[in-house]
């Protein structure tokens, strides 16, 4: 006995075909409840099941190609200053006579560019640091094809009190100067004395000098020391690496704890040479 309309749960459709035989698919089971579309016919319903599904794919793409890589840079740099004695010089902007007034004997050579009365200073020509570059992926090299300096900005020589050790000059390889004075800035210089060379190997250092291109990766880095001066500005910076992997190639820059560089020049200072024994000799 065929059930009567009123009978009929809310959901079934009965669907009529005119033409000639064929097959008929019934979907009014799968979107209960959806009477626009039920009523559009089952030949529109599938289209716009289909145009949904293209749509929803289409999202998903946009989504994984827009998805942030893990690394935004290819290289990983980390910048160390070279807080000994004979390579740090720091200008205050204070006077001499303040210097000498709030001077603590307790406080080293080797700590006093963080000492918390001249913390606000600024590295003096010349400042010295290490520069580790390396990849993230031990599997994927990443080459360095080119160093570079550029100035941000320039001032005049920041006046103040020059905090110095003094002791004799350090020798110092495989190394980039960088001439804040100069329209060129970056250079690479030449190799040492075969004596010298072989005293520094002893020590455990480098004695080559720098040759571009250097390739490295999480397994192989490459360390530059990086010596950069200036006499006539109080100068803001950063280095510029160009890079290639993977058939790309780009520029990152590199600061110092986030910011940019700073270096100034001596010509506005009075100095205050510290040794172990005594502050401002």
């Amino acid at each position: 006995m065929q059930d009567r309309p009123e009978q009929r749960p809310a959901f079934e459709t009965t669907n009529t075909v005119e033409g000639g035989v064929g097959t008929a698919t019934q979907i009014g089971n799968i979107f209960r409840g959806n009477n626009f579309m039920f009523n559009l016919g089952p030949r529109w319903a599938v289209v716009i099941v289909v145009c949904l599904l293209a749509a929803a794919s289409a999202v998903a793409v946009v989504f994984v190609r827009s998805a942030p890589s893990e690394h935004s840079e290819p290289l990983a740099v980390a910048v160390t200053p070279n807080v000994k004695t004979c390579d740090l010089r720091w200008v205050v902007p204070k006077p001499l006579a303040e210097v000498k007034a709030v001077a603590d004997p307790s406080v080293g050579p080797d700590r006093y560019a963080t000492w918390e009365h001249s913390k606000d200073g600024v590295q003096a020509s010349t400042a010295r640091f290490t520069m580790t570059v390396q990849g993230h992926d031990a599997t994927s090299n990443v080459v360095i094809t080119g160093i570079r300096a550029k100035v941000l900005e320039k001032r005049p020589p920041l006046t103040g009190t020059l905090l110095t050790g003094e002791c004799g000059a350090p020798t110092v390889a495989h190394y980039v100067r960088v001439d804040l004075d100069s329209e060129q800035p970056v250079s690479f210089p030449d190799e040492l004395d075969a004596d010298t060379a072989a005293d520094m190997v002893k020590r455990g250092l480098r004695a080559d000098p720098v040759r571009l291109p250097y390739s490295v990766s999480s397994t192989q880095p490459e360390v530059f020391t990086v010596v950069a001066g200036t006499e006539l500005c109080d100068c803001t910076w950063v280095i510029e690496l160009d890079w290639s992997a993977g058939g790309e190639s780009g520029v990152q820059t590199v600061g110092y704890d986030g910011k940019p560089f700073r270096t100034t020049g001596t010509s506005n200072t009075v100095a205050c040479i510290i040794d172990d024994a005594d502050w401002c000799v």
